[in-house]
């Protein structure tokens, strides 16, 4: 029932807006609503960013912490979990996202913790060696869980699997956008698809990595957040080991590879282009507005007062066990 009723929602926000335009090319300021309407008043408290593995989300999450601290409104980064929808949550909330060429992003996934595991290059240093004998092949990089089908884990306190997944080489962003890829919600891969995308265009704002190379955009998107230093780096857990790792072990990518991997992607590589190719029309960044901070309640959030809240719901949860 849970499912069913996320797919029920998100079909109806959609509905309600078919010809909502992309928020990579059309940025705003509207509060989405339970109902899948807009307010344009309302005052946002908290920024939501769903981080999409592998795709400049450190970059973006870094520079959005930034936003958030300038503003004195409280930000909340999602990883590995799917996408909350968007007016559902009790703080009236921004929402941003970001994407990178599907195919490009599943290599650059392989090649981070893929090709070799994260927690043996980083917890292992003295005990675990990379080699070209022990790392993993990418011809085997071809699942919707990396190397291996996703799988979920069931949880006794919600009466349910969980949607998380952490390593992904095949349709990532339906999976993580939409959060109903558990093989045992037999949920297909173009229903995945049709939520992801429905979910995602009640976004306030894509960021589109790739074009993160022309100052000209850089410039939009910071003049739309109203903040600099969108292009100062952030730096996965795992980066300076996998790096190092790879540096000494050159990867070549073959074409068959890649061919294979567009393939297993296509329905991805439909989902980016569907949201990012109105970025290559002439004009398209005027589209972007200028920060408006009358649509934020500035310096609304307390860190101590948050972390007080957290630690109280914690105890009262502990004493009802």
């Amino acid at each position: 029932p849970r499912i069913a009723n996320e797919i029920s929602t998100t079909r109806k926000n959609f509905d309600g807006n078919p010809n909502q335009p992309s928020p990579a090319c059309h940025p705003h300021f509207n509060l989405a609503l339970p109902n899948g309407k807009w307010d344009q008043n309302t005052k946002f408290k908290k920024i939501y960013f769903y981080h999409a593995r592998k795709a400049g989300g450190s970059t973006m999450n870094k520079y959005l912490h930034k936003v958030a601290r300038h503003y004195g409104i409280e930000i909340l980064t999602v990883e590995w979990d799917g996408m909350e929808e968007p007016g559902t949550n009790d703080v009236d909330t921004f929402y941003v996202s970001h994407l990178r060429e599907p195919v490009a992003r599943s290599i650059s996934h392989f090649k981070y913790q893929g090709r070799w595991n994260c927690p043996d290059l980083i917890l292992k240093p003295g005990n675990f060696t990379p080699t070209r004998e022990n790392a993993n092949p990418i011809e085997t990089w071809n699942q919707t869980g990396g190397h291996v089908p996703l799988s979920c884990r069931w949880y006794q306190h919600i009466n349910s699997h969980r949607f998380r997944i952490m390593e992904c080489a095949v349709n990532c962003y339906s999976q993580w956008f939409s959060g109903l890829a558990c093989p045992t919600w037999n949920i297909s891969a173009m229903e995945q698809y049709a939520v992801a995308k429905a979910r995602v265009l009640r976004f306030n704002m894509i960021v589109v990595i790739e074009k993160l190379r022309d100052p000209n955009y850089v410039q939009a998107v910071e003049r739309f957040f109203g903040v600099p230093g969108l292009t100062e780096k952030g730096i996965p857990y795992c980066e300076r080991a996998s790096k190092l790792a790879n540096t000494k072990f050159p990867f070549v990518v073959r074409n068959e590879t890649r061919e294979s991997l567009t393939r297993l992607n296509e329905i991805d590589i439909q989902l980016y282009h569907e949201l990012s190719d109105c970025l290559n029309e002439e004009g398209s960044y005027n589209n972007f507005p200028e920060w408006d901070g009358n649509r934020f309640a500035l310096n609304s959030f307390n860190k101590t007062e948050k972390k007080r809240a957290v630690w109280n719901n914690s105890r009262t949860h502990e004493s009802e066990q």
